[in-house]
């Protein structure tokens, strides 16, 4: 299991504020009776990027960094939206090539929207064509 940096922890908890709906993709834990679809809210992340989830199965299991999946279920926030239009502005790709995207903004610390372009690719392409922001 890989360790997560400070920079990766903050966007982690900036990312999954306690109240948070979000749904499950994949749990690496063989014992739980979670599956694929489920959702729940956040309570909080660990110091070591455990994301605590009050599932709506009556489950209280963490999603462990780097072995467990899940995603959001919302719409695309704002500081999401201002990080879009800050590697839009650069010039320095064509918005629609996601693995570039993905890089730059890496390279710039926008983890949130390293998380949403991972998470939620469809929502981002109906933002970048048509300014949209609901969720799809």
């Amino acid at each position: 299991m890989r360790m997560i940096q400070p920079d990766e922890l903050k966007a982690l908890r900036d990312r999954y504020p306690a109240g948070t709906r979000v749904e499950l993709i994949s749990m690496t834990d063989p014992y739980s009776k979670l599956k694929p679809g489920d959702q729940g809210a956040v309570t909080f992340v660990d110091d070591i990027g455990t994301v605590f989830v009050d599932w709506d199965s009556g489950s209280g299991l963490g999603v462990a960094f780097g072995e467990d999946h899940i995603r959001t279920i919302s719409e695309l926030t704002d500081k999401v939206v201002e990080q879009i239009m800050a590697i839009r502005t650069t010039g320095e790709t064509n918005m629609f090539d996601l693995t570039r995207v993905q890089s730059l903004a890496y390279g710039r610390g926008f983890f949130e929207l390293v998380l949403f372009l991972k998470e939620h690719p469809k929502n981002y392409a109906r933002f970048i064509m048509t300014g949209e922001r609901g969720a799809q």
